[in-house]
């Protein structure tokens, strides 16, 4: 059995999602889109991850101790990434996530095109020519549409969100960048 501090894991997935970004940056527009689909997945992952482990401990404290068997069953039960988003922030914090912000939304964006990713199903279709007929085909624009700065704006969508589950927690200003570096183990992008 191996123990370690709760913000290892996060460190982890977050380093190597910046340094897929990087690797992406320096090759350009000849990036392999199946790069930066996977920098898709993982600022998911990375931002599932810090939301789990965040609550977890921030239920471990006396504020908020109250709160522990709902963030734990929901955990044991593997609720969906929504559920916690929806639920969590209130059941803890006393106040709902703003569904209207730009931070949210831009994070449920980036969601949205890797579950087209993830969850990739064949549209099956038929391309016909000059005396020739290609059956079977499947669109693929979801992927061959990303770009480099797709990955750089997975990264920055990660970091944001975390940001902002730590602003929404009530983590002042100034302190931000030092909460971010303990839960990603990097100095910020900004």
């Amino acid at each position: 059995m191996g123990y370690s501090t709760p913000n290892r894991m996060v460190w982890l997935y977050f380093s190597a999602l910046q340094r897929r970004v990087q690797a992406i940056q320096a090759t350009g527009n000849g990036a392999a889109q199946a790069d930066i689909a996977l920098c898709l997945m993982l600022t998911v992952a990375v931002v599932e991850t810090f939301l789990n482990l965040f609550f977890r401990v921030a239920v471990s404290e006396p504020a908020f101790a109250q709160h522990k068997g709902r963030i734990t069953r929901d955990l044991e039960r593997r609720a969906s990434l929504d559920h916690k988003l929806r639920r969590w922030p209130e059941a803890v914090f006393g106040r709902p996530l703003d569904p209207d912000d730009p931070i949210l939304r831009s994070f449920f964006a980036l969601k949205e095109k890797r579950n087209r990713l993830m969850h990739f199903t064949s549209t099956h279709e038929t391309f016909a020519g000059d005396g020739f007929q290609i059956e079977g085909l499947t669109d693929t624009s979801v992927l061959d549409d990303l770009a480099p700065t797709d990955a750089l704006t997975a990264l920055q969508v990660a970091e944001d969100m975390m940001r902002f589950l730590l602003r929404h927690r009530g983590v002042a200003e100034a302190a931000l960048p030092a909460a971010l570096h303990m839960w990603t183990g990097q100095p910020p992008l900004e």
